[in-house]
């Protein structure tokens, strides 16, 4: 039985007994990224071949709902469609692993861009534009009945594909969120009061197609795509407005996954899917997008704050990254284009903690160096004093403008909470506040009344807590 840290011998032992003869395993090294999967690289040599592979393990806690099964059928069903690499075997059980996991043929050679990393195609972002958005538009295209995913997963009717996807993150949001979640409950209001046509055709959908689950070659070519752990039969535009989302722009607005202007990026999925993205279907899928993106960094969050996986990615997402999100839905509720406005604090803490975050940077580059995946986590850790920082300096300040905001919205129905200065004491009275103003909104929206009071909060209160991106 394996436990937390897989072995090289442990690979030997599986892999052996497999292919029925010695199996050497050298270079065993894991890699740093993903929050629902363990992966590792190494090389395994049989007396006649080495094997350059990659192994997806399920951690001793999942981040979501998904299982290596369903990432391994959608490699096998997206070969030829979309790049990607050779599934090479599946184990269900964990065998001499101890935890469920498949291995996969390693792709040399290429680069995978960090999520939030500027301008990380540089002159060749046009052409990789036009590959990336081409082959999402060829896995739109592509019929999937008969395949591995189409065998092992439930295809959805046409007029449902966005009530099932709805229902389940929605789902992640009641059961994960550690706060209550106006802005995004109010979204989701407005997604099931306004449901999209139904899908053109039930596609593979990736359900992650983003710039950072794509390796390419630097010179605007696509070499693969990776990480398809929630992939699944439904609306292919899913994966369209996943990818359209702001929250990918590497900070250039309207360059969607920092490599299409969106008009350009649509344009290209229309050509090799045949569909039409309609501006009030994708609407609707861009909207459901950001509610996706609020419950899967809550969902990370959860994860860090439960004490299972204390993996500063998971804390990074639930922080930086919900927030950035929330102010995205908003901005989307008010018919308006994001436009990210924090700036960088210069208090003596920020300033103490800006020089923590520096440190730690730089010794997690020179520790990256030897151990890729401990100088990853180490720089991760920095970043998070960075963000910290920015927190410092207006933690209390965003909590009382809110509380001040929200008792003005609510009036005579304001609950009475007990006062305090101290942030568990703010938390709490904002979550007493929040909670009613959900319950409110649904009064008035139910009524068909104004909702822009409440609109004008929500851009209001994501723009107070939004943090500035330090790197």
């Amino acid at each position: 039985m394996s436990g937390d840290a897989l072995t090289g011998a442990e690979i030997e032992a599986y892999l052996g007994r497999l292919w029925q003869r010695a199996v050497t395993v050298e270079g065993l090294a894991r890699i740093p990224g993903g929050a629902s999967r363990e992966t590792y690289r190494f090389d395994a040599h049989d007396g006649e071949k080495t094997h350059r592979l990659i192994l997806r393990r399920e951690p001793a806690k999942g981040l979501i709902d998904t299982e290596s099964e369903t990432e391994f059928r959608a490699y096998q069903s997206a070969a030829g469609v979309v790049p990607v690499p050779h599934a090479v075997v599946l184990e269900r059980d964990g065998a001499e692993l101890g935890r469920p996991f498949f291995i996969m043929e390693r792709i040399e050679g290429g680069e995978v861009a960090g999520s939030f990393a500027r301008d990380p195609f540089g002159t060749h972002c046009q052409t990789l534009g036009e590959d990336f958005f081409g082959a999402l538009g060829r896995l739109a295209a592509h019929d999937p009945t008969g395949s591995p995913l189409a065998q092992h997963a439930p295809a959805p009717a046409p007029d449902q594909c966005w009530r099932v996807a709805l229902d389940y993150w929605e789902g992640v949001i009641d059961e994960d969120a550690l706060s209550p979640q106006p802005i995004a409950k109010a979204a989701i209001r407005w997604l099931r009061a306004n449901p999209p046509p139904p899908a053109q055709r039930v596609a593979i959908v990736h359900g992650d197609y983003r710039s950072g689950n794509v390796m390419h070659d630097g010179a605007g070519k696509m070499l693969a795509m990776f990480d398809w752990e929630m992939a699944h039969l439904g609306d292919p535009l899913e994966d369209l407005g996943w990818a359209l989302d702001p929250i990918w722009d590497h900070f250039a607005p309207g360059m969607s996954c920092g490599m299409l202007p969106r008009d350009e990026a649509i344009a290209a999925w229309e050509r090799t899917s045949g569909l039409t993205a309609e501006p009030a279907a994708m609407r609707w899928w861009s909207l459901f997008a950001s509610v996706k993106g609020i419950a899967i960094w809550i969902s990370a969050f959860r994860e860090f704050v439960d004490g299972g996986r204390q993996d500063p990615v998971l804390a990074v997402s639930g922080w930086y990254t919900a927030r950035r999100q929330d102010a995205i839905i908003a901005a989307q509720l008010g018919g308006r284009h994001y436009d990210p406005v924090p700036v960088m604090p210069s208090s003596d803490l920020a300033q103490v903690l800006i020089g923590a975050g520096i440190a730690a940077a730089g010794a997690g580059e020179k520790m990256g160096a030897v151990d890729a995946f401990a100088g990853s986590t180490l720089t991760v850790a920095a970043l998070l004093a960075l963000l910290g920082a920015q927190e410092a300096e207006k933690a209390a300040a965003w909590r009382m403008a809110d509380i001040r905001d929200m008792r003005r919205l609510l009036g005579e129905d304001a609950p009475i909470t007990h006062e305090g200065e101290m942030l568990d004491a703010l938390d709490g009275i904002w979550g007493t506040l929040a909670t009613a103003l959900i319950a409110q909104h649904d009064e008035v929206a139910e009524a068909d009344g104004d909702e822009a009071p409440f609109l004008d909060f929500y851009r209001e209160s994501a723009a107070r807590r939004e943090l500035a991106w330090p790197l």
